[in-house]
């Protein structure tokens, strides 16, 4: 019913300017009949199952897929941010990768330090075989072992989590949409034992309920936070 209010809503403030959003005796009926709702939301990748596909993938078919994967965990990056990330927006240091978020859905700027080594030489071996003279987006379609020069879109990008699933051979592929890193992420960093505010400054959320929304309701068992990654600002 919300989805069909949103549609109604912005129909009729342009075709009849006409705005139902202060209609609020009608407000209050979508309320009440939301009630007990649960949307559905995507599943996550624990430590484990991450690491899992980085050691095992092949290269010759999964680097690209790996690199977004770890910009988009580490990062808690949306998939319109990966879409749109550009070679610009990454700095490799002596023992670490800097890189900033400028592009945001709420215009909050974010940078996020990748410090684990082997993460980073994935990194690096992806950025060697980037093309010069090419576009600067950062991720470009990656066949047989070779990047060529077209970008990849943001559909793609939100279909890397279930070739991931699939990879692992995980029950319901089709729910680890694109929204599963930025829900792995924080749920990460929650179970490591950030808090609150930590959480909406990763990812970037103005709204406490909203961060909330994306921590997975349980801990994973005995994780640990060994990566030394979720550093943002």
């Amino acid at each position: 019913m919300w989805t069909v209010y949103s549609m109604l809503r912005t129909c009729l403030n342009l075709n009849k300017n006409v705005d139902i959003s202060k209609y609020h005796k009608l407000q209050a009926f979508l309320k009440r009949n939301s009630t007990g709702y649960q949307p559905k939301k995507s599943k996550i990748l624990d430590d484990s199952q991450i690491n899992k596909f980085l050691n095992e993938a092949n290269d010759q078919c999964y680097l690209r897929i790996k690199v977004i994967l770890i910009m988009g965990y580490s990062g808690a990056m949306r998939r319109d941010e990966l879409t749109k990330m550009v070679i610009d927006d990454i700095q490799f240091k002596e023992d670490c990768i800097h890189v900033q978020i400028p592009k945001t859905k709420n215009n909050v700027s974010r940078l996020f330090v990748i410090t684990k080594q082997t993460w980073i030489s994935i990194i690096q071996k992806y950025v060697a075989l980037r093309p010069f003279n090419v576009s600067k987006r950062f991720f470009l379609t990656y066949r047989n072992g070779r990047c060529i020069t077209s970008p990849i879109g943001i559909n793609k990008i939100g279909q890397v989590p279930r070739v991931i699933a699939q990879f692992l051979q995980l029950l319901n592929p089709c729910l680890y949409t694109g929204h599963c890193f930025r829900r792995s992420s924080a749920t990460h960093l929650a179970d490591c034992g950030g808090d609150l505010l930590t959480i909406k400054k990763h990812g970037g959320w103005k709204s406490s309920a909203v961060a909330e929304s994306y921590v997975e309701q349980y801990f994973f068992s005995l994780v640990k936070c060994e990566y030394g990654l979720l550093v943002s600002h």
